[in-house]
């Protein structure tokens, strides 16, 4: 028999559309939907990296919103130190602050941002909120990831940092033998096409390749039993060995050999040699798809961590934080490219790959219900205390199973729980604007549901409170605040698309 007529689906990048009551949502009850292991909140570095990619695969999609945070090894441009420094030639003399029009001043304050991306980004923290119907609260999914650039073919980065910056990540219980000892990879769109294009070490090359041609010909020689390879270095012996063990995997097995005094490698056949082909010609297509193969997954483990920002960008969905305009440049030359030099080139590439942002300490300048409430500043610890007491009291927001680590304790300053506990204001805060504009998400006859946000339907579904919330932020989205400038804050929306969010908030 047909079923009630389903509800209309929100096509707005600000909202999802409804699901039915009981229906799992991402992770409910902390297991992924595919009955899969469940979602630790865990410290990620390179042990454990790929597990939790594969989990943030499933939670991304079906999320309601993203909160990040970054901490970096300086936040100051740098003194100068190249040899520009000691030109006799006059710098051009820069316009007093006062003398600045508005946009050159944001642009001013944006060229100071610029110069700070020579500092490295050392932690992420990413936090995937989801409505769960079963439970009526936000279910939030905190992780925090060591992250250090990798040194390969050509890219090896300088480990520029600042005093202040350093001592404060260490008074804050920051671990710097993980950080170096197993922070995860990671590079730029620009970086990866510089590193594919370049050659590894010539001399090394050389010796692997001549390596392969010999133990090509010996498999195709059925007659050899084994074969003794040219003598060698110790570095190149042991590169030899690791070549020999991913590129010749179960056709070969190799031995220590003396000839002359010389160490050497002796290779022998395996019962499956045969699997690399019959012949020189196909044992060699095997090798040379091996290599490439080989050659493509070290160049994706180099990749690392940007893999997580890559799946941020194709989500589309809502990325939030607290005073993010330096982590939002950082995150641009860090992960995508170098930042444009121009504020309003900026504004419109970010804009494109993240179309809907929202900065809570804008939230908090911006809407006069809530500022009034802050007046001492809006300090993120200081905005997540008010926001466990009246009357920023609602919606229920609750850290998903095995996620509960961040439930004892302040761990301020770590990057995974100033993501969670901003995602946790913006709820609290989203909410809080809503009721006091009175708005009703929907008409109905029955009762609210725990949440405070949004009635049941007569059919038995919810409307995810997410929709009817951000649909109230809409007009916060897409601005920065910027501290001490001409304009407070810089937005990344067209006067088109300005025009259409004050249209949508009458």
């Amino acid at each position: 028999a047909a079923g009630p007529p389903a509800p209309a689906l929100c096509r707005s990048p600000l909202c999802v559309g409804p699901r039915l009551r009981g229906s799992a949502g991402p992770g409910e009850h902390g297991h992924a939907r595919s009955g899969g292991a469940p979602h630790r909140m865990v410290d990620v570095d390179t042990s454990n990296f790929a597990s939790v990619l594969s989990q943030l695969r499933s939670l991304v999609p079906e999320s309601d919103f993203i909160a990040i945070d970054m901490e970096f090894s300086g936040l100051e441009e740098a003194p100068c130190s190249g040899p520009e420094c000691f030109s006799p030639s006059p710098k051009p003399a820069q316009k007093k602050r006062d003398d600045l029009s508005p946009d050159e001043d944001l642009q001013q304050r944006y060229d100071r941002l610029r110069a700070a991306t020579g500092f490295l980004v050392l932690q992420v923290g990413v936090c995937p909120f989801s409505w769960d119907d079963e439970s009526s609260t936000f279910a939030a999914y905190p992780y925090n990831f060591y992250i250090f650039p990798k040194a390969d073919r050509g890219q090896d980065r300088r480990f520029l940092c600042q005093t202040r910056c350093i001592n404060f990540l260490t008074e804050n219980k920051f671990d710097f033998n993980r950080l170096f000892h197993s922070g995860i990879p990671y590079m730029n769109h620009d970086q990866q096409a510089t590193a594919g294009e370049a050659p590894a070490n010539p001399a090394t090359e050389a010796v692997l390749a001549k390596m392969r041609e010999e133990v090509v010909a010996f498999l195709a020689d059925t007659s050899m039993a084994s074969v003794v390879l040219q003598p060698m270095n110790p570095f190149h012996r042991k590169l030899t060995y690791e070549d020999l063990a991913s590129t010749f995997q179960h056709a070969v097995t190799t031995d220590r050999a003396t000839v002359g005094g010389e160490v050497c490698i002796k290779v022998s056949r395996t019962n499956h040699w045969h699997e690399m082909g019959r012949d020189k010609r196909s044992i060699m297509q095997t090798v040379e798809a091996r290599v490439l193969e080989a050659a493509r997954k070290e160049m994706q483990a180099s990749v690392g961590f940007r893999h997580v920002i890559d799946l941020l960008t194709e989500s589309g969905k809502p990325i939030v934080g607290h005073n993010m305009l330096l982590d939002l440049v950082m995150l641009y030359a860090h992960f995508w490219g170098e930042p444009p030099q121009l504020l309003a080139d900026f504004e419109r590439g970010l804009h494109e790959k993240l179309p809907v942002i929202i900065d809570t300490k804008y939230l908090i300048s911006s809407a006069p219900a809530l500022s009034r409430h802050f007046c001492n500043g809006s300090r993120l610890d200081w905005v997540h205390k008010a926001c466990q007491a009246s009357p920023f009291t609602r919606p229920a927001v609750r850290l998903a199973q095995n996620h509960e680590r961040y439930e004892k304790g302040q761990h301020l300053h770590e990057a995974g729980y100033d993501a969670y506990i901003t995602g946790h204001c913006l709820l609290r805060l989203g909410h809080y604007l809503m009721m006091e504009a009175q708005e009703k998400p929907m008409q109905s006859p029955l009762p609210k549901n725990t949440t405070g946000l949004t009635p049941r339907m007569r059919d038995g579904t919810h409307l995810r409170p997410y929709a009817p919330l951000f649909k109230r932020l809409r007009k916060f989205a897409n601005r920065l605040l910027i501290l001490g400038s001409k304009t407070g804050f810089i937005c990344l929306e067209s006067d088109d698309e300005q025009e259409e969010s004050d249209t949508e908030e009458k």
